[in-house]
């Protein structure tokens, strides 16, 4: 992308000329559009301000020189956004340096003292078109963050937490330009801890650990870092069905990477005396609570067989109680080419434990079991075909998991569409 100056918001306005009396003011009528991809804004640009409101405080503003045209942008609720001369100065620079701005401390100082509207607005657009450092985004509005991670930190230990702030109580998305899959579930282990609700809680502590693994612990302040680690750290011992993918979140936030849950496999074997019992196996692992064992045959299938251990107590059943069913999340990619498949896993004595076999992919490819093992619940948002795939993989104990968990689901969610079509399709019973 070339240096330009185009709106940072998604809404802008124009003052001059003033727009016709009646006329909806809003990206010159079109409100439903872009104003970051309006096609009025490809060139010629000026950044600055411009003044509004019956005080004339300075606001963040385009005007284009040839035609005199000037826009100012816009907030969620349609009120312009303030800043002074030397802020949109500062992001007239950042914008001259795009897309790959150099931010020295004096320059994420200066960011810092922005709105937090422009800040997310700006480091947005930033995380969209360009490649800034990672500490580009430290500047973001952690600190409600921080409050509601310790607050939680402290409900996991049984203590009672202090008054949180409005900030921490909403977060918003102040702060998803860094990344998204975090402040959301945060907020919803939050709500499912504090109501309580286990199923609420269970939800928000699988997607929080899903989302540490998928961010760059590098765009989190120290501070940050360290309230999200305490934390994953104190869900294990309250979910056990957590333990390995908290762990993995944990490893993560302190800025190292594991590949124990990851391994290559080949379909095309090795030639062997015996050619109808050539296999391949890998076992996945780091010694802890979650073991995986991927193996590749000949004949071109794929078993992946997962092991949990939890003991059979009474929390073990309020849990399983709680996920209406635990299915691993296995990933199985090929050149350029995902497969999600789930394992669903039967509740035994120590352990829970499961095997899918499926069609292994042509040639090389890998297999991933790094997320967290999800309920019932984590199915709903995926399409009845997509599960199809899993059920039919399932043995005689995997797939009573599954048709358990579709008696207990809810009308209308996709598992139940899945099970029909397996049975329409003469799957097993």
């Amino acid at each position: 992308m070339t240096a330009v100056h185009r709106p940072l918001s998604d809404w802008v306005l124009r003052v001059a000329p003033a727009p016709s009396p009646g006329a909806s003011p809003i990206n010159d009528g079109d409100e439903r559009a872009d104003a970051r991809r309006l096609p009025l804004f490809a060139e010629g640009w000026v950044r600055g301000t411009a003044p509004a409101g019956p005080n004339r405080t300075p606001v963040l503003a385009l005007h284009h020189p040839r035609s005199a045209l000037t826009y100012v942008e816009l907030d969620d609720c349609g009120a312009p956004l303030p800043v002074d001369e030397a802020g949109a100065d500062l992001i007239d620079r950042i914008e001259v340096s795009w897309p790959r701005p150099e931010f020295a401390p004096a320059d994420l100082a200066a960011v810092t003292a922005l709105s937090p509207e422009i800040r997310h607005l700006l480091l947005h657009r930033l995380s969209q078109e360009g490649a800034p450092p990672p500490q580009a985004f430290h500047c973001l509005p952690w600190e409600p963050v921080t409050e509601l991670a310790s607050a939680v930190a402290r409900l996991l230990d049984g203590t009672e937490p202090p008054e949180l702030s409005p900030q921490a109580l909403d977060l918003g998305h102040w702060v998803t330009p860094a990344a998204t899959g975090v402040t959301g579930p945060l907020e919803q282990l939050h709500e499912g801890l504090t109501i309580p609700d286990p199923v609420l809680a269970a939800r928000g502590g699988t997607a929080l650990c899903s989302g540490l693994r998928a961010a760059d612990p590098a765009r989190f302040p120290t501070p940050v870092r360290a309230a999200l680690a305490a934390v994953v750290d104190r869900l294990a011992p309250v979910n056990p069905f957590l333990r390995h993918a908290a762990a993995l979140a944990a490893v993560r936030l302190a800025g190292t990477a594991s590949d124990a849950f990851v391994t290559t496999l080949d379909s095309d074997l090795p030639k062997a005396a015996a050619a109808d019992d050539r296999t391949v196996v890998r076992r996945l692992g780091d010694d802890g609570p979650l073991t995986v064992r991927a193996e590749v045959t000949a004949g071109g299938r794929l078993t992946v067989t997962v092991e949990l251990a939890v003991e059979a107590t009474a929390e073990r059943e309020r849990l399983l109680d709680a996920y209406g069913g635990v299915f691993a999340p296995v990933l199985v990619s090929a050149r350029g080419h995902v497969s999600r498949y789930w394992v669903a896993l039967e509740a035994r004595r120590r352990w829970l434990s499961g095997t899918l076999v499926v069609p292994a992919a042509r040639g090389r490819f890998e297999v991933a079991a790094e997320d967290a093992v999800t309920g019932l619940w984590g199915l709903s948002g995926v399409v009845p075909d997509e599960l199809l795939s899993s059920l039919a993989g399932a043995n005689r104990a995997g797939l009573r998991v599954w048709r358990d968990a579709a008696e207990r689901s809810p009308a209308g969610h996709p598992l139940r569409r899945a099970v029909r079509l397996l049975d329409e399709r003469g799957g097993a019973s």
